[in-house]
């Protein structure tokens, strides 16, 4: 994912940031643990978030232990005990990391493309390690993201058809918290919307950069050059708020049985609040010097 998944802090209680932090906590020493040092370099509000959806749906509520950070070696800091869907999303986090390298390599002009080069052999590595241990997840991404490729290769025109790979791929992966057939499928809806959200918040971040360079943009292929700039930003919003409404009723109907006061911050405070940071970064670039 992309960085588009937070809470909104000041909305939070101090108790209930804390608990977050610990599952990021325990997010990140499962990274290490599964596949090494370097890995908890890619760690992510996002595949927190994530993991925070799947803790709320078991039955029993995985402990707490104390954890040393290598961020801060003095100090030792409240973090989730390895479960088996703190295991499911290190190994999902590293398996979107390759394929995100492997897309980066791809599109990256040649002099950009040296990141992606250096990162691709440990990313290689660690999603051979992940495959082995969740052989689906990985067909599910490889297929995804190979259509998502070929959807953008063909300049789709459709916002609804671009969107759907990434949304996929979510939706696919959440299922797999919970075996009550009725809540698979509410997971599925619930995942589906938050992989929408996440690639046109990703498409509305690189909007002008896209248009610069000539890259692919599902808003800017819809358009067609029939839309100004501020009219391609408002549609954008307006088709980015519709998801975030539709990922709060598919939410509501979740059976969760924990942590529903971060959740509830998150769905219903930081995705509007993420869709601000980018307008606002809009509005700062574009600003005409006095």
């Amino acid at each position: 994912m992309f960085g588009y998944i937070k809470p909104h802090k000041p909305e939070m209680k101090v108790k209930e940031f804390d608990t977050f932090q610990s599952v990021y906590c325990g997010l990140c020493k499962q990274l290490r643990r599964s596949y090494g040092p370097f890995a908890s370099l890619t760690l992510s509000y996002d595949f927190t978030f994530m993991a925070v959806v799947g803790l709320s749906m078991e039955e029993n509520c995985t402990g707490f232990t104390k954890c040393f950070c290598p961020g801060n070696p003095l100090k030792r800091k409240a973090c989730v005990q390895e479960s088996e869907t703190m295991r499911y999303c290190a190994s999902a986090a590293m398996l979107m990391l390759y394929y995100k390298v492997k897309d980066n390599l791809h599109d990256a002009p040649f002099f950009k493309k040296a990141a992606p080069l250096f990162l691709l052999p440990f990313a290689a590595l660690a999603r051979n390690k992940a495959k082995k241990a969740y052989p689906e997840a990985d067909r599910i991404l490889s297929d995804t993201m190979r259509e998502q490729a070929k959807l953008e290769r063909a300049n789709t025109k459709s916002i609804d058809r671009a969107a759907d790979p990434t949304a996929t791929a979510l939706a696919k992966l959440c299922e797999s918290f919970s075996a009550d057939e009725r809540q698979k499928v509410i997971l599925n809806r619930f995942g589906y919307l938050v992989g929408r959200y996440v690639y046109f918040m990703d498409a509305l971040d690189d909007l002008e950069e896209d248009e610069k360079r000539g890259g692919y943009n599902p808003f800017l292929a819809s358009a067609d050059g029939n839309l100004t700039k501020d009219a391609q930003y408002l549609r954008a919003q307006q088709i980015i708020n519709l998801t975030i409404g539709e990922i709060a009723r598919a939410y509501e109907l979740l059976d969760r049985k924990r942590y529903i006061p971060i959740l509830d911050n998150i769905i219903y405070e930081g995705f509007k609040e993420q869709l601000q940071v980018i307008l606002l970064k809009k509005e700062k670039l574009n600003e005409k010097p006095v």
